[in-house]
């Protein structure tokens, strides 16, 4: 410290950057594994805001896990006959910078894809988040509440004009049971919903976002644009592109509340995508020429390990499980 009484921070050197990444790295092996609990996952955001150095080095973490990305599908091909019950620890090897740094191995990331296993760096600003399979309920204001479905993300913002979430990923149900001054407002990627009385489904998936009045109106703006949602009709957007008004049933939408998913004349690759939402591990669809085949259905989220057997049965393809959650279809 000077004699003015600043201090000056010191900037890492190579072999610091190559702890600070065996740091982040061994987080991320923790959550990718299913590991980590919430208090976990307070102490990881601790740990990243300890200096800009360690928020780049979990940047470089999770960069160098999108370079080892591989297909699921094919590597669960080539690996079907070989035994997946090995020592994870033991087969742990990254390198980073000349340095060999702890990574979960190549066939946990077969399992547990990285890209949906850990909270992005947005997700982790949440003031709300979700895991797999989990639901919960909030009471933000005397009349708004939110639900918050599987591997969702919310943060509040308290300095919006109007009382505001932002839905950083996941999906929200939202209910403002008598009518307020001020608009209750979902911000989400590029885009906002609004409503002062009524409720509304909103899901997002990256920079996509699908909006459902379930009850009274909402309103929804993006790129300028802005609609006014009645009960039963849904719009979507994506980056500066409002769609058209659509119908829906509300009772599908929600049922995801009630602990079920509803599907009619759904296409058998978007009931496998939205039952992989829910629990861990992955369904792969490998015979891609069952995609568009029709399933009309309902199931206990509960009991979605069932589900791919009676997919199997129904259309009378075989249907391989592996440890750690893994299911081949086709």
């Amino acid at each position: 410290m000077s004699s003015r009484g600043y201090r000056t921070m010191p900037q890492p050197d190579e072999s610091d950057e190559d702890t600070l990444t065996r740091e982040a790295l061994d987080w991320l092996s923790r959550v990718g594994l299913g590991e980590a609990t919430q208090d976990d996952l307070a102490a990881l955001r601790r740990w990243r805001d300890l200096s800009p150095a360690h928020a780049a080095a979990l940047t470089r973490a999770g960069d160098l896990w999108r370079m080892l990305e591989t297909p699921v599908t094919d590597l669960a091909k080539n690996d079907a006959s070989r035994s997946w019950t090995g020592s994870l620890t033991n087969r742990r090897a990254l390198l980073v910078g000349g340095t060999a740094v702890a990574a979960a191995t190549i066939g946990a990331m077969v399992v547990r894809p990285p890209l949906e296993l850990w909270p992005t760096l947005a997700e982790l600003n949440a003031d709300y988040r979700t895991g797999t399979g989990e639901q919960r309920q909030l009471t933000l204001a005397e009349t708004v509440s939110v639900e918050l479905n599987t591997r969702t993300s919310i943060a509040v913002r308290a300095g919006e004009q109007d009382p505001a979430i932002e839905l950083i990923s996941g999906e929200t149900a939202i209910a403002i049971t008598r009518a307020v001054p001020k608009a209750f407002v979902v911000l989400a990627a590029e885009g906002r919903t609004s409503s002062y009385r009524g409720s509304f489904n909103i899901r997002r998936r990256d920079a996509m976002v699908d909006v459902v009045c379930i009850e009274g109106e909402a309103s929804v703006e993006c790129g300028g644009r802005g609609v006014t949602l009645q009960a039963g009709q849904r719009i979507a957007y994506g980056r500066h592109n409002l769609g058209d008004i659509a119908g829906a049933d509300p009772a599908v939408i929600t049922a995801w509340r009630d602990g079920m998913l509803v599907f009619r004349n759904t296409p058998l690759s978007s009931v496998i995508d939205e039952v992989n939402r829910y629990r861990p591990g992955r369904i792969v669809l490998v015979d891609r020429s069952l995609e568009q085949r029709l399933v009309t259905a309902r199931f206990e989220i509960k009991r979605l390990d069932t589900v791919m057997g009676q997919i199997g049965q129904v259309f009378k393809v075989p249907v391989k499980t592996f440890p750690g959650g893994l299911v081949l279809v086709g």
